[in-house]
């Protein structure tokens, strides 16, 4: 009787299964539950293998790694014993336990089990691959119902933290040196006594023309443990170093702001992390008490930007500090030539040596500088005439909703094309499933479309950023106000100062044709360098 039933339902009688039970659990998923406990998921486990009189060999567990992907430690231990005839079944709870990704789930539950003869079983989902029923038959669309529960959840995690972000609670697993998470406020920095004086020290040393080596040298002789060491961090300096100076000097958190949203997974199923651009950062001001003052942290910053010079120059520079190029990005450099008669030039540092990665390079100075003159004066007198500047308010926000529709209509597009490569993806994987393609023809397919829709939401994702930006940029409010006070300051000085033009002007730019491009610190006199053409094309040296 016992030998019938086990042919019944597809098991040799004398197959001897020796069984790994794998346990997963992480609160990325969703997996707050109790029922989704290490423990309760061992005792499911465990009864089962008593009941059905199976052969306990390893328990495999990772817990707190996410289900959409399958680089986990011991998830890659129990493949191992796989193919080391170890183990040659599998157990887990539910489906979900073995992965959230749809496409790999179905690849070790289709594919490679089988061919390893290896069985598995998803207790509460009814899944037996040694066993012909109708459970199994449904395992691909359980596995696209955790996979869309992953993404789900994901979504809700960023949102959520998002929301914090906007309201300038701190999320760092550590808070920065100098500061200490508050006990009776959640997410809210205090500031360190212990160490606060240092950053003071730090900043006031910098001011005062110390770079910063001269300061980790300072910091050093005085016996101050650097951040790492007084944190009691797993890896540890015994030195203070100039990056960490620097990072230190940049930080605006010394002032009380709240700086955060500066990294993003690639993915929810790809945890590598990528740099985004600083305009995308989430900035909340006041959110904790400053340890330094905001014109302190303001001067450290044009120092470090080339703004102010520690010392005399020896050649009156008022834009130095402010030229970059614009092909490459990088700031430009003023150099003279001539034995009698100093001459200056600006050149990019690529333009030189034998590859020449950039041809931005001798441009006359002094004439460059005329030209820039000039063009900021014409802009000045322009935005004291407020009926023209009215009209151009008026033009300008004509031309910008222009371009945000035709932006949305090409956003929308390339949503139609993710759409539309995502279907085809889904519709290879059932293909596969019900062998109408091979494994080798579904890898290299999918592949192709997962790398096309990779450059889609790449796409999509850049389309969403500039809309933003621009309107953005069409709804920013007027200051007037400042404007008008340092607009006076520029007419008002018989000679330029670098204060006055350094508040007036964010960056100037210049391409190998000889274009300049000025960008200025106030979006109205940004519109207005538009309608007066923003490219000046200056003179060869």
């Amino acid at each position: 009787m016992i030998v019938k039933w086990f042919l019944a339902i597809g098991i040799e009688f004398n197959k001897i299964f020796k069984v790994g039970i794998y346990i997963r659990l992480s609160r990325e998923d969703g997996d707050k539950l109790e029922s989704d406990s290490i423990s309760n998921q061992r005792d499911i486990l465990q009864r089962y293998i008593k009941e059905n009189r199976l052969i306990f060999v390893d328990e495999y567990k990772d817990d707190g790694i996410s289900g959409t992907t399958f680089d986990r430690p011991d998830f890659n231990r129990m493949i191992k014993d796989i193919e080391n005839k170890k183990i040659n079944m599998v157990i887990t709870k539910d489906l979900s336990r073995l992965g959230r990704d749809y496409i790999k789930t179905g690849y070790y539950i289709e594919n490679y089990f089988p061919e390893k003869n290896v069985r598995y079983v998803s207790i509460l989902d009814g899944i037996d691959t040694f066993i012909d029923s109708t459970n199994n038959d449904v395992t691909p669309f359980k596995a696209i119902i955790n996979d869309m529960y992953a993404k789900d959840i994901s979504k809700k995690i960023k949102g959520v933290l998002r929301e914090k972000e906007l309201k300038g609670e701190y999320l760092g697993s550590v808070a920065p040196y100098g500061y200490k998470k508050s006990k009776t406020h959640k997410n809210k920095l205090e500031i360190d006594e212990n160490v606060s004086y240092v950053i003071e020290k730090i900043f006031e040393l910098y001011s005062e023309g110390n770079g910063v080596q001269r300061i980790s040298n300072i910091l050093d002789k005085e016996g101050i443990d650097p951040p790492s060491k007084y944190l009691n961090q797993k890896h540890q300096r015994t030195t203070w170093s100039p990056k960490s100076i620097r990072a230190i000097l940049v930080n605006e958190a010394y002032i009380g702001n709240t700086v955060q949203n500066k990294c993003v997974s690639v993915s929810y199923k790809v945890k590598k992390r990528k740099q985004k651009n600083e305009s995308e950062y989430i900035r909340v001001e006041n959110t904790h008490e400053s340890i330094i003052t905001k014109e302190l942290f303001i001067k450290v910053q044009e120092i470090l930007r080339g703004k102010k010079s520690m010392s005399a120059p020896k050649h009156d520079e008022l834009l130095k500090g402010l030229i970059f190029c614009h092909n490459c990005g990088r700031q430009l450099r003023i150099c003279y030539r001539g034995r009698k008669e100093k001459i200056g030039y600006i050149d990019c540092g690529l333009a030189r040596g034998k590859d020449k990665k950039c041809r931005t390079c001798n441009y006359n100075y002094s004439k460059f500088e005329s030209t820039v003159i000039n063009q900021i004066k014409e802009i000045c007198i322009l935005y004291y005439d407020k009926n023209a500047l009215k009209l151009i308010y008026e033009k300008n926000k004509n031309a910008y909703n222009l371009i945000i529709k035709k932006e949305e209509q090409i956003l929308s597009n390339v949503i139609q094309k993710i759409e539309n490569v995502t279907k085809k993806i889904d519709k290879m994987y059932f293909d596969n499933l019900n062998g109408l393609i091979s494994n080798d023809d579904y890898f290299r397919y999918s592949r192709t479309f997962i790398e096309e829709r990779e450059k889609l939401n790449n796409q999509k994702k850049n389309l969403e950023e500039k809309i933003c930006i621009i309107k953005e940029k069409n709804s920013q409010d007027r200051n007037e106000e400042n404007i008008d006070k340092i607009i006076e300051d520029f007419f008002s000085f018989e000679k330029l100062n670098k204060r006055i033009l350094f508040e007036l002007i964010n960056k100037i730019e210049l391409d190998e044709f000889k274009n300049i491009y000025i960008y200025f610190n106030f979006s109205e006199l940004n519109i207005i360098k538009e309608q007066l053409n923003n490219v000046k094309v200056i003179e060869s040296a």
